[in-house]
């Protein structure tokens, strides 16, 4: 009611002033009146303008004045939000701690169920204990009568006891000892299992090892064949070794030929190719064949598969020296020569100048004491180049020669010294695979060179 009756005297005073500021505002017009130095027009205006305030001001003081909740809206808004923020926590917190509460209540309430349902047990056990305990008194009277009787078996019962915790004592050990058991049984079967896994291993690699030894005899069962067929052919060959009648031993070199690098297919099978042919020309002329007895068809028989594995270990661009050597021994007049394709890469094995051996001489050696350690000297020769890749002679199997006047020479010079010297053996030139390793042979002094002989 109260706000009601707010609102009506607002508008009746606002009636008012506006209706005073009306006829303020016309009488001003009418007597063109000017204040601060304005037209009478503007005065007019500034004079409503002024009431419009007027009636507002009045308007929001009566408010201010008669509503304390106003008063609060418009000076206390950001406080009452923050008591109002406040609050809500609180608020919030209250409810949290009486949802906790309640928890707590509904656990109590169950304890408290729980605790009566016990009390109720432990009643009628009371009831029942009671009705025991009637029964125990009623019976005490034959007990006490049974005491005499129950003291000898009391005594036994103790005897007994005292077994039966030595029994107990035995089990406890026993038990002990079962556990220890069983946590070896337990190693040992992981062992056991750790074992199989090892043996299953071991069989797997067994089976393997058979197959690869089943593959090895096969193998081996194959070249005893093959050897079998070669002891053969020995045995031929040297029948006619005694009857003078070989004409190509076994190695022996038949054509020899360097493959340039980076050739094509094609290059590398036509100078294969050539190389075998050359091995045919040579051939029919150590086969010695009568004029009217030379066969039409080549003596060297090779097949396709051969000539395409040899290919095949020189096309990789490199440059290699091929030998073709005779597979075996053959006598004159043989048709059929059996040859086999030796490749080596073509690379400098020893330049110009290179040290290839050095042996310590003393003086005033014997001439056959010389000749021997030099034939030693020779022998490292041998031994280092064929190690470093020179192809050695396949019928001597030494690799080189030195000149005998050369050597001669160098004889008269060594036996005339009267100290220790070394005699190093070093390349004349640079040496290859197929090379003809020409030596020099220096002799030193107190690491002065004292004569060079090649």
């Amino acid at each position: 009611m109260a706000g009601y009756t707010l609102i009506l005297a607002i508008l009746i005073l606002g009636g008012i002033i506006a209706t005073l500021g009306d006829r303020i505002g016309t009488k001003v017009g009418r007597a063109r009146l000017s204040m601060f130095n304005l037209r009478p027009r503007d005065t007019a205006t500034l004079v409503t303008i002024a009431t419009g305030g007027m009636i507002s001001a009045s308007t929001l003081g009566i408010l201010l004045l008669l509503s304390g909740q106003l008063r609060d809206g418009l000076f206390r808004l950001e406080s009452i939000r923050s008591e109002l923020a406040s609050s809500q926590e609180q608020k919030q917190k209250v409810e949290s701690e009486l949802n906790a509460a309640k928890n707590e209540q509904e656990k109590a309430q169950q304890r408290l169920e729980q605790i009566n349902k016990s009390l109720v047990q432990a009643v009628r056990k009371q009831s029942e204990t009671q009705a025991l305990l009637q029964t125990v008194e009623n019976k005490f009277q034959k007990a006490d009568e049974e005491l005499k009787k129950a003291s000898q078996q009391e005594a036994d019962l103790l005897s007994r006891i005292q077994n039966l915790t030595k029994e107990q004592e035995n089990l406890q050990n026993e038990s002990s000892q079962l556990r220890q058991e069983k946590e070896r049984i337990s190693g040992e079967l992981a062992s056991i299992s750790r074992d199989r896994e090892t043996l299953k291993q071991k069989v797997d690699e067994s089976e393997q090892r058979l197959i690869a030894i089943e593959k090895q005899r096969s193998e081996l069962t194959s070249e005893i064949a093959s050897l079998e067929t070669a002891r053969e052919q020995l045995i031929v060959s040297l029948e006619a070794l005694r009857k003078g009648n070989v004409a190509i031993f076994a190695d022996q070199i038949l054509s020899i030929g360097v493959v340039r690098p980076n050739l094509s297919s094609a290059d590398l099978r036509q100078a294969s190719i050539q190389l075998i042919q050359q091995a045919e020309r040579n051939a029919r002329e150590l086969l010695d064949f009568l004029p009217d007895q030379a066969p039409k068809e080549p003596v060297i028989k090779i097949t396709e598969a051969q000539i395409e594995g040899l290919l095949n270990r020189i096309k990789d661009g490199q440059s290699y020296v091929i030998r073709i050597l005779s597979a075996g021994n053959f006598l004159k007049r043989e048709t059929k020569i059996a040859i086999s394709a030796d490749v080596t890469l073509n690379r400098q094995i020893f330049a110009r100048g290179d040290e290839i051996a050095t042996l310590q001489f003393t003086p005033n050696l014997a001439p056959q004491a010389l000749a021997s350690r030099l034939e030693q000297l020779f022998l490292l020769v041998s031994f280092r180049a064929r190690r470093e890749g020179v192809l050695a002679n396949p019928l001597t199997g030494q690799v080189g020669n030195f000149p005998p006047d050369a050597l001669t020479e160098l004889f008269k010079i060594a036996s005339e010294l009267k100290s220790p010297y070394e005699i190093r053996a070093v390349a004349k030139e640079a040496i290859f695979p197929a090379s003809s390793l020409t030596l020099e042979l220096v002799i030193r002094q107190n690491g002065i060179e004292i004569a060079r002989f090649s």
